[in-house]
């Protein structure tokens, strides 16, 4: 039996589920830094799984070895141990806040309300920052999967030269379509649309996003991932980034103020005479520039990667892939010849076989969304 098959249909599915997929590593990884920190963000992107793979069907070199951003390795039980030195901090009083506060001399009620605040704080920031960060894992998860089901596709019929499917829907036999006339139109343009999402991927994501935030994994580097996010006042914008920042903030300043929050900077410095319900006012003149010192890095770090990794980065790098990947309007019309050598039978089952059942492996390639653990 001859026939044939237009594939116009599977490449622009590439093209949506390249668009749906690297906006969507745009839109999380945006969002999460501009409601939590750069830090958290780093975290997301330290160490990951299921993120190499082969993507594209340039036969000269057996399709692109890339990468994806996968899913992260471990993440939420280094959140979990960062949360347990911290809790263990604020409880001995060793957290730089607290150490701070102490060199005033403050009452034993003042003490205890400054740990009160911490704890509290500390609590409602895990929980945040778990939701946070369950939802992105997860819409990633999600939208990897939905690219690389086609990705796998796509890769067998440019790589082969072979389609076709089970004859029943309990797998077993099959049938073969031998692809007689020229792929090099759908290599062409699957290969170059493969190249602009690697490069979206492999010049302003993966590279991008190191961890380098303050004293990552101390306890200052700890206070700043669970607290940074809730130290934002209008006060901020007077405040002296000298020695952190050579370029101009203000704009940035002012949106970081709009989504985030200075809940944890007002209660720290409360006014309560008594002591049990804030400080005493002499201990908040005394305390108020300390705390300014520890959170002004803080918003720094955040401030001197908005512009290079969000704004010109991620961003930018986005709008560049959205104007290289367009819909195709013109048919992709290739003939077929069915076959029944051993060989190509073969190859189509294993080939079908893995994108149906999916393999236990760390590629991105032939994963079911189950597989994609995230650990």
């Amino acid at each position: 039996m001859t026939g044939t098959t237009n594939y116009k249909n599977t490449i622009n599915n590439f093209v949506d589920n390249s668009k749906a997929y690297s906006l969507d590593v745009k839109n999380r990884l945006t969002n999460l830094f501009l409601f939590n920190n750069m830090g958290l963000v780093e975290e997301v992107m330290h160490s990951r799984t299921f993120n190499l793979g082969k993507l594209g069907g340039d036969e000269s070199i057996g399709g692109l070895t890339t990468n994806l951003v996968g899913v992260p390795k471990e993440l939420f039980q280094r959140i979990i141990n960062y949360y347990t030195t911290i809790k263990t901090a604020i409880s001995a009083e060793t957290t730089s806040i607290q150490t701070n506060f102490n060199t005033l001399s403050p009452t034993d009620n003042e003490k205890l309300y400054i740990k009160e605040v911490l704890n509290k704080t500390l609590d409602q920031q895990f929980e945040y920052i778990n939701n946070n960060l369950m939802e992105v894992v997860n819409s990633l998860r999600k939208s990897q999967f939905d690219l690389t089901k086609v990705v796998d596709k796509l890769n067998f019929i440019t790589l082969n030269s072979y389609d076709g499917y089970y004859q029943n829907t309990f797998g077993g036999l099959v049938t073969v379509q031998q692809l007689t006339s020229s792929t090099t139109t759908l290599i062409q343009a699957y290969t170059g649309d493969s190249l602009s999402l690697s490069n979206f991927i492999g010049e302003y994501v993966n590279p991008t996003f190191n961890r380098n935030y303050p004293a990552a994994t101390l306890i200052r580097g700890i206070e700043y991932l669970f607290f940074s996010n809730q130290v934002y006042t209008n006060n901020s914008l007077s405040f002296t980034f000298d020695g952190y920042i050579n370029d101009s903030y203000q704009e940035e300043l002012k949106k970081l103020i709009r989504f985030r929050d200075g809940q944890l900077y007002n209660h720290l410095l409360k006014i309560d005479e008594n002591g049990f319900k804030g400080i005493k006012l002499k201990t908040k003149i005394g305390f108020e520039p300390l705390l300014k010192n520890i959170v002004i890095p803080w918003i720094a770090y955040d401030l001197k990667f908005f512009k290079p990794r969000i704004t010109n980065g991620i961003e930018a790098g986005y709008e560049v892939l959205d104007g290289q990947l367009s819909t195709y309007t013109s048919d992709f019309n290739i003939e077929f010849g069915t076959t029944t050598g051993a060989t190509a039978q073969n190859i189509l089952r294993n080939n079908l076989r893995e994108r149906t059942n999916g393999v236990s492996d760390n590629k991105f390639n032939f994963k079911l969304e189950r597989q994609l653990i995230i650990s």
